[in-house]
C-alpha cells in the first residue's frame, strides 16, 4: 500500500511533543525522578563511541556501582546509533531519536511495569487493545520461559493468542560486561492490520512471513526489560537480590503507532523538516521515490547533525567527529544534487530542529549560532570537494565499461586526495550502474596505515639495537652545552653505511619530543685515535637517548671511548627562541580569544614555531594584530623564564596549563615565563623573553572544523623577513610615487579600479546577453510538453550566464527546460537550468552529462541546474543541437518511470 493511501487513516489527536509531555508526567506522578537527558558524548565511558540508549545514563545504578539517590527514574534519552547511516534514506531507518524510558532500581518489578506500559498505551494515548500484540521471554537451556511477563499481560487483558515467545537472541537483556545483572524481555508491538501481512496472520509476528521483517504490518514499540539475574563469569545464572527495570519506548515509533501512519516519517516529528526542504527546494515527501529518499535522509540527519553539535561534538576524521562530518555530508550530497540546496540550506534544516526541540532541550537553543556555522561551514566545504572530486570520478566511470567495477585505487585517491567520502563515490557508482571494488579500497587503506607505521618505525629499528643491554645514561642539556663523557654504546646504523647509533653516558643533546625537534652537533674523540661524529639526530629511547652520527673519514668509535659533546649553540638557541615564543603566543591566544582555546599540537624547530589550537570562532585580522601586539609586549617586557620539578598534583593547584590527552608521570616539569605564563613542558627555553627578539605571525589558516594553524618566526628570521618586506614596500612605494605609510590605502584604491573595471566589463557582457532574452524565448520550441530554449550567449562569467537561463525561464514559464552556452576565458561553459516540473521529467544534470560527451570537459549537478565547463568552443554548436534529442529522450523515460 503506498503512503498517500495511508494518510487517509492518520489519527491527528495527538502530537509528538505531547506524546513525551505525557510519559513524563505519567511517570513522574507515579513517583518517578525526572532525569534530563545526558549528552550524546557518553560520561566516563571511552569505550562508546555515542549515547545509545535510554539506560546507559543509568549503568551504575544497575550494576551496584553508585547508589541512585531515589529508586524510581524517569527520563526521555536522546540517542544516536551509527550502524544504520548507511541505510538512512528508505521509510523506516534512523540514526538519531528520541527514547522514553522508565525504570526502578530494586523497587517495582514486573507486576508495577507491565500494568503502567498497559494503561499508558491504552489509556492516556488511546491505542485500540485490539492494535497490540506482546512478545516475551520462551526459554532456553539457561533460564526458564518467562511465563510470569505471559500471565501479568493477560490479567491487563491481552488474549494469549497475542503473545508470543522469542528466543534469547530477541527478548534478553545484558549483562553489560563478561558478568553483571541481566534477564529476559517483553516487547510490545503495534499492529496496522492483516492487509499488511504477507502469510498466516496468526503467525510469530516478527519473524513469520506474515510478520515485521517480511512486511510492514508490526511496528515494535516498547521494550521492558526485567533484571532479575546475575550472570556470574562461568556464564552461570542466579537470581539478584535486588531486580530492576529498564524500558525503552521510541517517540518517533509510539508516535506513529497514535498517529496511526505506517512509517516514522510521515509522523508529525519530521513535517517541519520536511515542510522547511519544500520552501527551499519546490520538492515535497511523494514526489517521487527518488527525491523522497534524499528528503528523509535530510531530516534524519538535520535532528542528529543539530543534536550532535550542542553537545560539542564537531567535523573531524576520526570517532564521533567522523559520524558528524559523514552525515553532514552525506545530508549535503543529497541536498546539493537531487534538491538544488546549497549549504545555507542544509543549515537551515539543521536550525528547523532547534526551532521545534529547543523548548524541550535547552542546549539546542543555547548553541543556535554554533549549529548554523558549523553546519554550514562544513556544508560548503564539501559542496567545493563534491566539485572537484566530481570531475574525477566522472572520468573514471566514464572509462568503465557498462556494469563495469571501479578501482578501489580511484575511491582511495578520492578520499586520500580530495576528502570525497568513500560512502559518496559508492553511491554515486551505484546510480551509474556500476559497483566499486571495496576489498581494493580497504586494501589501499591499510597500505597507507602500513607506511606510516614504517614511517614510526624507523626510531624503532635505531633504538632496537640496545634493548637488551643495561644501558645508564644522564641528559644534563637543561644545564650544559657542552659535557666531557664516554660513549657507552654504539652500534653501526643499519640504513645508512658510514653513519653511527650511539648512546653517551652524560648527554647534552635534547631529543624529539613534546613539538621540539632534536638538537644536532658534534661529538669529538679525546683518544690519541682522534676523529669526530657529526651528530644528526636525537631519539628517545625511555630513559637514555640514541645518538645519530656520521663518522668523518677513517675516524673509529668504541664502547668506553672518551669524547666531549657539543650542541650545535646557534641552532639550539634559535630553537629555544622559538620554544618560549610558542608559550607566550599560547598565552596571548588565550587573552585575546578566550579561554577555550586550546592546544592542538606544535612544531619548534630553528626555523619557525607552528602552533595548532582549537577554537570555535571566527579569528580576525585584528584579532591577530592583538595577538602579535601582546606576544611583543611580553618579550619586550624581559620577564625571567624559570622551571622547577614538582609533583602532577601541586603543578594543577599552581594552575599550569597541560596538554588534553597527554599522559604525565608523577613527577613533572614546570615551565613559567614569570607573571603570566606556566605550563607543563619538557623542552629547552631562553633566560629571559627578551631574548626571543623579533616575532612575526606569517599565518593563521583553518585546518578543520575549529582547528587553526598559526606560524611564527622569531629572532634572526624574523629580523630577515621584515628587512626584506620593508625593502619590497620602499620598491613598491617608489614605483607607484607616494610615500611608504600610504602605501596600503594607494594599492586599495587601484584594487578598487580593477574591480570597477571588472565590473563594468561583466555588466556590458550581461546586457548584451539580456538583449538577447526576448530573440531566445521567440525561439522555443516543445519537446513533449516541455518548452525548450538552446542558444550561444555572451557572458563575461558562469554567474552571468545563469542570471540569463534563470531570466529566460522565467519569461517562458513552466515547464521549461533553458540550455545555454558562453565562452569563458577561452573555455566553453554550458548551463542547464529547469523549471522543478520538467525537472522530473528529464533533469539538468543527465542533460549536461548528455551534453558534455559532445563538448568534452566535465559537468554535473541538481535536477533543475547543472552545469558543464571546460569544453572546446568550437564544438558549442555541435553540443547544442544534441539537447532536442537528450530531451526526447529522458522525457520519455520519464514518462515510463
Amino acid at each position: 500500500m503506498r503512503r498517500t493511501e495511508k494518510k487517509s487513516r492518520r489519527r491527528e489527536e495527538i502530537q509528538s511533543q505531547e506524546i513525551r509531555r505525557r510519559f513524563l508526567s505519567f511517570f513522574e506522578e507515579r513517583d518517578h525522578r525526572l532525569y534530563p537527558s545526558s549528552s550524546l558524548i557518553p560520561h566516563n565511558d571511552p569505550t562508546v563511541l555515542l549515547t545509545t540508549a535510554g539506560m546507559q545514563q543509568f549503568i551504575g545504578f544497575f550494576t551496584g556501582q553508585e547508589t541512585p539517590p531515589t529508586p524510581r527514574a524517569v527520563s526521555v534519552q536522546k540517542c544516536f546509533r551509527t550502524p544504520d547511516i548507511e541505510d538512512v534514506g528508505d521509510e523506516s531507518h534512523l540514526t538519531f531519536f528520541e527514547m522514553l524510558g522508565n525504570f526502578s532500581f530494586g523497587d517495582y518489578f514486573k507486576k508495577e511495569a507491565i500494568e503502567w506500559a498497559w494503561e499508558f498505551l491504552t489509556v492516556e494515548l488511546g491505542l485500540p487493545q485490539e492494535k497490540l500484540w506482546i512478545t516475551v521471554f520462551e526459554g532456553d537451556e539457561d533460564a526458564p520461559e518467562d511465563l510470569e511477563a505471559k500471565r501479568l499481560w493477560m490479567s491487563v487483558g491481552v488474549p494469549e493468542e497475542r503473545i508470543f515467545g522469542l528466543p534469547k537472541s530477541e527478548n534478553w537483556w545484558g549483562p553489560p560486561g563478561d558478568s553483571g545483572p541481566c534477564g529476559p524481555c517483553s516487547e510490545v508491538y503495534y499492529d496496522y492490520g492483516e492487509e499488511y501481512a504477507k502469510g498466516d496472520p496468526q503467525k510469530d509476528p516478527v519473524f513469520a512471513p506474515g510478520g515485521g521483517e517480511d512486511s510492514p504490518r508490526f511496528l515494535e514499540i516498547w521494550n521492558l526489560v526485567f533484571n532479575q539475574y546475575e550472570q556470574r563469569k562461568d556464564g552461570s545464572l542466579v537470581p539478584l537480590a535486588k531486580t530492576g527495570i529498564d524500558t525503552g519506548m521510541g517517540l518517533e515509533r509510539v508516535t506513529a503507532a497514535v498517529q496511526d501512519v505506517l512509517y516514522v516519517y510521515d509522523t508529525d516529528v519530521y513535517a517541519p523538516v520536511f515542510e522547511r526542504a519544500r520552501e527551499l527546494s519546490g520538492v515535497s515527501l511523494g514526489d517521487a521515490e527518488e527525491t523522497d529518499r534524499s528528503l528523509r535522509i535530510l531530516a534524519d540527519h538535520a535532528r542528529g547533525m543539530a543534536f550532535l553539535v550542542a553537545d560539542g561534538v564537531r567535523p573531524g576524521n576520526q570517532g564521533r567527529e567522523y559520524v558528524l562530518r559523514r552525515i553532514i555530508r552525506r545530508a549535503t550530497r543529497e541536498g546539493y544534487v537531487k534538491l538544488g540546496l546549497g549549504a545555507d540550506g542544509i543549515s537551515a534544516l539543521a536550525l528547523v530542529v532547534v526551532e521545534t526541540l529547543g523548548s524541550f532541550y535547552g542546549e539546542l537553543r543555547e548553541a543556535r549560532e554554533e549549529i548554523e556555522r558549523t553546519v554550514r561551514e562544513e556544508a560548503r566545504r564539501f559542496v567545493e570537494i563534491y566539485h572537484s572530486g566530481m570531475e574525477l570520478l566522472e572520468r573514471e566511470l566514464a572509462s568503465l565499461p557498462s556494469g563495469g567495477t571501479l578501482s578501489g585505487e580511484v575511491a582511495f585517491l578520492l578520499h586520500d586526495t580530495y576528502g570525497f567520502p568513500v560512502e559518496v563515490t559508492r553511491d554515486v557508482a551505484a546510480e551509474r550502474g556500476f559497483t566499486l571494488d571495496e576489498g581494493g579500497f580497504r586494501r589501499a587503506m591499510e597500505d597507507q596505515r602500513e607506511r606510516a607505521r614504517q614511517a614510526t618505525r624507523t626510531y624503532d629499528r635505531e633504538v632496537a639495537a640496545f634493548r637488551e643491554a643495561e644501558i645508564r645514561s644522564r641528559f644534563v642539556g637543561y644545564e650544559r652545552e657542552q659535557v666531557e663523557t664516554h660513549i657507552v654504546a654504539i652500534e653501526d646504523a643499519p640504513d645508512a653505511p658510514g653513519e653511527k647509533l650511539f648512546v653517551l653516558a652524560e648527554n647534552p643533546f635534547y631529543a624529539t619530543g613534546g613539538g621540539q625537534v632534536a638538537d644536532t652537533g658534534w661529538v669529538s674523540a679525546t683518544s690519541a685515535r682522534g676523529g669526530q661524529l657529526e651528530v644528526v639526530d636525537s631519539i628517545p629511547s625511555g630513559s637514555y637517548q640514541v645518538l645519530r652520527g656520521r663518522l668523518d673519514n677513517g675516524a673509529d668509535f668504541r664502547v668506553g671511548d672518551g669524547v666531549v659533546a657539543s650542541i650545535n649553540r646557534v641552532r639550539r638557541q634559535q630553537i629555544e627562541a622559538n620554544h618560549t615564543a610558542t608559550h607566550i603566543l599560547h598565552w596571548a591566544l588565550r587573552t585575546v580569544l578566550g579561554k577555550e582555546v586550546h592546544q592542538a599540537g606544535s612544531y619548534v624547530g630553528p626555523d619557525r614555531l607552528r602552533f595548532d589550537y582549537r577554537y570555535s570562532g571566527r579569528v580576525t585580522d585584528e584579532d591577530l594584530a592583538r595577538i602579535q601586539e601582546q606576544c611583543l609586549l611580553k618579550i619586550t617586557e624581559n620577564q625571567p623564564v624559570r622551571y622547577f620539578t614538582t609533583t602532577l598534583d601541586e603543578a594543577r593547584n599552581l594552575g599550569a596549563m597541560m596538554l588534553f590527552g597527554e599522559k604525565y608521570g608523577d613527577l613533572v616539569r614546570v615551565v613559567e615565563v614569570d607573571g603570566f605564563s606556566r605550563e607543563l613542558c619538557g623542552g629547552t627555553h631562553v633566560r629571559a623573553s627578551a631574548e626571543v627578539g623579533a616575532f612575526k605571525i606569517l599565518s593563521n589558516k583553518k585546518h578543520g572544523a575549529d582547528l587553526y594553524r598559526i606560524e611564527v618566526i622569531t629572532g634572526r628570521e624574523a629580523l630577515d623577513y621584515l628587512t626584506r618586506a620593508s625593502d619590497a614596500a620602499e620598491t613598491v612605494a617608489g614605483e607607484l610615487r607616494v610615500e611608504l605609510e600610504d602605501l596600503p590605502q594607494a594599492v586599495r584604491e587601484l584594487q578598487e579600479e580593477v574591480r570597477k573595471a571588472r565590473e563594468s566589463e561583466r555588466e556590458s557582457a550581461l546586457r548584451k546577453g539580456l538583449e538577447e532574452v526576448g530573440s531566445l524565448v521567440d525561439s522555443a520550441y516543445e519537446v513533449d510538453g516541455i518548452k525548450v530554449v538552446t542558444g550561444r550567449v555572451v557572458a563575461s562569467d558562469v554567474k552571468g550566464l545563469r542570471q540569463i537561463t534563470d531570466d529566460v525561464k522565467n519569461r517562458l514559464g513552466p515547464p521549461a527546460a533553458v540550455v545555454l552556452a558562453a565562452e569563458v576565458g577561452g573555455k566553453a561553459v554550458l548551463v542547464a537550468n529547469l523549471h522543478p516540473e520538467a525537472s522530473r521529467r528529464v533533469g539538468a544534470g543527465d542533460l549536461v552529462r548528455g551534453v558534455s560527451e559532445v563538448l568534452g570537459g566535465g559537468g554535473g549537478g541538481s535536477p533543475t541546474m547543472a552545469q558543464a565547463g571546460g569544453g572546446d568552443p568550437e564544438k558549442v554548436e555541435a553540443a547544442l543541437g544534441r539537447v532536442r534529442e537528450l530531451v526526447e529522450e529522458l522525457a520519455l523515460s520519464g514518462k515510463e518511470g
